[in-house]
């Protein structure tokens, strides 16, 4: 007995064909939602470069582990930008234009997120830089955040930190001549009569030096009660280690960006009992910090630090606001970022967003002791850590 099949057309086999592989490319299964991610990766920035590409993994792979983003899972589209500007800009357009993202965040230093703002602005892209301290990075427009501390509070917090809490009032300041180190000296020089502090000398150094003799000579002879630098820890650790070598023994109190192992790793024993105003709190019981340190050391191959916790935070803060908004609409997961209250970042809690997409939060103080980084001090004067509103 013969079997009989209904007869089917080869346009109708191929349209049912069609309507099936439809199906597949808008499964939830395998549908992705992408972040689009500068960093440093190679050249002079790469140390730290590095460590916001581990962070980046790690947020990814915990937002996926928690269901994702509205059900899809999410997927990094990573570039390295050298910290460079040109390059920042090549590979924000590629993001924009080759890779169709409509969410960026910024794992880079301030000149390249100045110079990527921009791009993201113009193609409506909300945009966070993570550790970049320019002001002008969010000035640029509507869709650009901050989730760091500006540099002039920093600046502030150190003045308030070494006037009342060190009590400390005649002071040397030596400061990097690029965009974080001045920014965060003109913070520090708006609030030391607040504080009573009164500066005895000030230095300043570009960021490729390394040997640091003549300004070392110079804050000996002024025989201050403390040290303020702004400045990197590729900077910071030979700086110390000369300042002390030199048998200046006042307490040294290092602006936000010494907060990484290798400042502990180049200075060595030199570094012990300095202050880092901004660092990451690595003490509290804060169940997802843990974690994170955790598995960034199993990671990486060493303790994590600011760069990759506010990395880490950006991410997951970009993915939050999107399942807020309940739709991948730029424009109104830019109100949700913006509307963003009490969000769980791992340097400390995120208050608030002010006008300018800036942070309210409060500021860790964290000292070297015994060859690792420990919270010392909170500045948590909001009104003194208020970020510019225009």
């Amino acid at each position: 007995m013969k079997a009989h099949f209904p007869c089917v057309s080869a346009s109708a086999l191929m349209g049912a064909a069609v309507l099936a592989i439809g199906a597949l490319a808008i499964s939830p299964a395998v549908a992705q939602v992408k972040i689009g991610f500068q960093a440093p990766l190679t050249g002079p920035a790469a140390t730290d470069g590095v460590s916001a590409k581990v962070a980046s993994e790690l947020a990814i792979e915990r937002i996926n582990a928690k269901g994702g983003i509205l059900g899809q899972k999410a997927e990094l589209v990573t570039y390295d930008d050298q910290a460079k500007t040109e390059d920042a800009v090549f590979t924000a357009n590629k993001l924009v234009g080759q890779d169709g993202v409509k969410f960026a965040v910024s794992g880079s230093y301030s000149a390249s997120g100045r110079a990527a703002a921009p791009i993201f602005q113009n193609a409506k892209v909300p945009f966070i830089s993570a550790y970049g301290v320019h002001p002008d990075i969010t000035r640029t427009g509507d869709y650009a955040f901050r989730t760091v501390h500006l540099g002039q509070p920093q600046g502030r917090a150190a003045a308030k930190f070494i006037g009342d809490n060190l009590g400390k009032k005649r002071i040397s300041v030596i400061s990097m001549d690029n965009d974080y180190g001045q920014a965060t000296l003109e913070g520090f020089k708006s609030a030391v009569d607040q504080f009573g502090v009164k500066i005895l000398g000030e230095y300043s150094y570009p960021l490729r030096d390394r040997q640091f003799g003549s300004i070392v000579a110079s804050v000996k002879r002024d025989n201050p009660e403390a040290v303020y630098i702004t400045g990197y820890f590729f900077t910071g650790g030979p700086l110390v280690t000369q300042l002390r070598a030199a048998g200046i023994t006042v307490p040294i109190i290092g602006s936000q960006a010494f907060d990484a192992q290798k400042l502990i790793e180049i200075a060595g024993p030199a570094v012990e009992g300095v202050y880092i105003v901004g660092g990451l709190n690595r003490d509290p019981s804060n169940e997802e910090l843990k974690t994170y340190l955790a598995d960034f050391q199993k990671r990486a191959g060493y303790p994590g630090e600011n760069v990759g916790a506010t990395v880490y935070s950006a991410i997951v803060l970009m993915a939050d606001a999107i399942n807020r908004a309940g739709t991948l609409d730029p424009a109104k997961v830019r109100d949700a970022l913006a509307n963003t209250k009490d969000f769980p970042h791992l340097a400390g809690k995120l208050v608030s967003f002010n006008p300018l997409r800036e942070i309210n939060m409060p500021m860790n103080v964290n000292i070297v002791k015994d060859g690792q980084f420990r919270h010392f001090a909170w500045i948590d004067d909001l009104k003194l850590l208020a970020p510019p509103t225009e």
